[in-house]
């Protein structure tokens, strides 16, 4: 006496897995595999930063949490729990939720509110660094070589930095004169050659 194998070929079954292609006869046995082999993955920081992208800070906890399920539709519970599991206080910036996310990630015990106030905000600190250093970014090369059709050669590449009306104009130069002298045949090898001469 054979009973019916519950897992069949695709084909033949009446419920078939959308992640694999497996085949159930039964709707249960589907949804206990999909949850088995196929669990949803915890929200991540960078969930969060979708979650939140291009709202005006500061913002509390709180707000946060609203703007999160308006921009949801509560349809992503781990990522407002995450959200809710930061510690309360008021938020300067995205990088201010970034850093507590990492303390909470890293079991650190989160800092408190009047010891953060107390500090620059990430953004403002970074900015006024990068300003102070005047180093030229490779993508910040790349904005400028935007538009350029390759293959070119360095000499072509630095041609196009002259026409451009940029303020960092010599400096961009100044830094592709390290390149290689050879043909550059897309942005992607100027970027790794850039990289090597940094």
């Amino acid at each position: 006496m054979s009973s019916k194998p519950s897992k069949v070929l695709a084909h033949d079954s009446q419920f078939s897995c959308p992640f694999c292609g497996k085949g159930y006869d039964q709707k249960s046995r589907l949804q206990r595999h999909a949850q088995t082999a196929h669990p949803p993955s915890a929200p991540s920081a960078s969930d969060v930063e979708k979650a939140l992208k291009g709202i005006r800070y500061p913002k509390t906890k709180e707000e946060l949490f609203e703007i999160a399920i308006q921009r949801t539709a509560g349809e992503s519970p781990g990522l407002l729990t995450l959200i809710d599991s930061l510690p309360k206080r008021n938020y300067r910036d995205s990088a201010e939720v970034a850093i507590a996310f990492g303390e909470l990630k890293s079991g650190k015990r989160p800092r408190a509110a009047a010891s953060v106030a107390k500090l620059e905000s990430p953004s403002k600190k970074g900015g006024r660094s990068a300003l102070k250093s005047r180093k030229i970014s490779a993508s910040r090369i790349a904005r400028v070589l935007k538009g350029i059709n390759f293959p070119k050669s360095k000499r072509s590449i630095i041609g196009h930095v002259r026409k451009q009306h940029d303020s960092d104009k010599e400096e961009i130069i100044s830094v592709l004169h390290k390149i290689s002298d050879k043909k550059y045949l897309s942005m992607i090898q100027v970027e790794i050659e850039l990289g090597r001469v940094k």
